[in-house]
């Protein structure tokens, strides 16, 4: 082959590449990028914060002992219902009957010297009256009248003092069947037992630690459920009370249960490093399902009132790396060019005419499907959501055609089967 031959050939194969991305962009061009396309409408956009916690009953009372005595009798059963005032349990009341005989004695005692000390007080009060004729007399002298007046003033203080005497006896016999009464255990509501971890025999002591006997029983009122959750820090200030709540107990992970926020605690519970606010939720009810007290659980803690609003899937935004704003700002680009590179960094592709058109949006609330639009589009704009890859590498002007989910999935299938 000759030389002029070999740059001819050259020459051609250069051409052939320079031409041929063209050729087939046309060709492509004329056939259409496929594309999935929804309309834009009104949705109802419901922002969530993630928590978790426990399931609790809307009531429960822990009752432990006021007094160290040793379990006498229990009178009910785990799972019981019961009436509020019910008997529950009896500690033994031996000691405490002991120290009520010891003060009856005492206050029966303390009555008998009030009775002496006012018979001589009597006799004082008689005395001194015939020492004052006498003395007026001169019978008798100044010193006999002063003793007798003296003796007088100490037998009314000997009264005094022992009518305090019995007044303290009293009172320490009415603590005395004070704490004989703490020997019945009553129930304070009305509920049913859930918990009763002491057994006859053992002692119960009066504790609010984790101690054995520290804990009698536990009532509660099961009509009524709650979720106690932590929310973290950075999100406790978007929660407020009577937002709305879905509660996934763990024993029904697919299932929600409806209720409302009804309090939110104003001081953290602090676990290492980690900060976290209890909210309790009231929960409506769970109809068949079987939950209890103490079952751990997920919630989805809904923002906003959930009003429909222009929204559009969530994979349909687009968002641009910062080339095109560091661009401007390296150029020394005016503040309205810089401005106008930051408002085109979110945008979605619509399909105008069977082209496909950039259009920069302004975007509110987000959830995990939709999210919403502010400003950029309108109800009835065809937006395209996908597929993923395409809406990466599309440009301004491209020819799409608007093809199903499926369609798309089927064509997909067939290019990887050759």
């Amino acid at each position: 082959m000759t030389p002029k031959m070999k740059k001819v050939l050259a020459g051609a194969l250069v051409a052939a590449v320079l031409v041929l991305p063209f050729a087939l962009r046309g060709m492509h061009g004329e056939r259409g990028t496929p594309v999935q396309v929804q309309r834009v409408a009104a949705q109802a956009v419901r922002p969530t914060i993630l928590a978790s916690g426990t399931l609790a009953y809307g009531t429960e009372v822990n009752l432990t002992a006021e007094v160290v005595a040793k379990v006498d009798r229990i009178l009910v059963a785990e799972g019981d219902t019961v009436r509020a005032g019910q008997l529950l349990m009896t500690l033994d009341p031996k000691t405490y009957r002991n120290a009520i005989d010891r003060e009856s004695a005492g206050r029966r005692q303390g009555q008998i010297d009030i009775g002496r000390q006012r018979a001589t007080l009597r006799l004082r009060e008689a005395q001194y009256a015939r020492s004052q004729k006498l003395a007026a007399q001169q019978l008798i002298d100044r010193n006999r009248l002063e003793e007798d007046r003296l003796a007088l003033e100490q037998a009314r203080a000997e009264l005094a003092s022992s009518s305090e005497n019995l007044q303290r006896q009293r009172a320490v016999l009415g603590e005395a069947f004070d704490q004989l009464g703490k020997t019945e255990i009553r129930a304070p509501m009305a509920g049913r037992i859930v918990e009763l971890p002491i057994k006859v025999g053992e002692t119960a002591i009066p504790s609010t630690n984790a101690l054995a006997g520290a804990k009698l029983m536990k009532i509660a009122d099961v009509s009524a459920l709650t979720a106690e959750l932590k929310v973290d820090e950075a999100d406790i200030g978007q929660v407020s009370i009577g937002q709305a709540v879905d509660v996934y107990p763990a024993a029904y992970p697919d299932t929600a249960i409806h209720g409302r926020v009804q309090k939110i605690a104003l001081a953290p519970t602090i676990e290492g490093q980690a900060r976290a606010y209890k909210v309790t939720v009231s929960l409506d009810s769970p109809g068949s399902l079987n939950l209890r007290s103490g079952m751990s659980a997920r919630a989805d803690v809904y923002l906003g009132d959930g009003r429909p609003q222009l929204a559009v899937p969530v994979e349909a935004v687009v968002e641009d790396d910062d080339e095109a704003i560091a661009a401007a700002e390296d150029a020394d680009a005016p503040k309205h060019e810089v401005a106008k590179a930051t408002e085109a960094k979110t945008y979605v592709w619509v399909n105008r005419d069977g082209h496909a058109r950039k259009v920069p949006v302004k975007t509110g609330v987000a959830d995990d499907r939709w999210q919403g639009v502010a400003t950029g589009l309108k109800a009835g704009d065809r937006v395209i959501v996908g597929p993923a890859k395409t809406l990466r590498t599309l440009h301004e002007g491209d020819a799409v055609v608007e093809k199903s989910a499926k369609e798309l999935e089927a064509a997909k299938d067939g290019g990887a089967a050759k």
